[in-house]
């Protein structure tokens, strides 16, 4: 008997959660995109100051519905929320979380779109890393870059280094003599 009341409620609370949708600001204008990626087709461009729902969050980007009814994606961070329909904590903030899986009260920027375990997982890419160093250039033409552009040299003390306090970048100084 409990345990058919118990779903109702869950299956309520997600509704709630749908009618709650997150609210979200452009804080700039920006393309509003056929996919979650730099490259995908672009929908419209949204001006800034546009009002959104946020359907659905995927790594750093955002789905959302503009007031016109038009559908895409945006990146996260041209999106401010917080100003969701029903929000005020409690049931509102559940609704929000069950239906974008955000409170819409935290706005955190930095390695989005990688879980902990893609983080604790990854490797290096050393064919990468060979394709790279064909952009190095030598310290005498990226001096002779810096002098035509107007820019001269100059010497930085390093920090003062104590053994035991360090970092593992402060002992890769004092091993270059810093």
């Amino acid at each position: 008997m409990k345990l058919p009341a118990l779903i109702l409620a869950v299956a309520a609370l997600a509704a709630a959660g749908n009618a709650l949708a997150e609210r979200g600001l452009l804080i700039r204008a920006a393309p509003l995109k056929q996919q979650p990626f730099l490259d995908a087709g672009t929908v419209a461009q949204l001006p800034a100051s546009s009002q959104v729902d946020v359907l659905k969050r995927k790594g750093a980007w955002m789905q959302v519905k503009t007031g016109d009814g038009r559908q895409g994606w945006v990146k996260l961070l041209n999106v401010r929320t917080g100003g969701a329909r029903g929000a005020g904590g409690g049931l509102g903030t559940l609704g929000q979380v069950l239906s974008t899986g955000s409170s819409g009260t935290t706005v955190t920027t930095g390695v989005k779109g990688l879980s902990a375990e893609q983080i604790e997982n990854a490797k290096p890419n050393y064919g990468e890393l060979e394709r790279l160093k064909q952009y190095r250039v030598s310290t005498q033409s990226a001096s002779s870059s810096a002098r035509g552009a107007g820019l001269k040299a100059e010497s930085v003390k390093y920090l003062p280094y104590s053994r035991g306090a360090g970092t593992q970048d402060d002992a890769q100084m004092q091993r270059r003599g810093g």
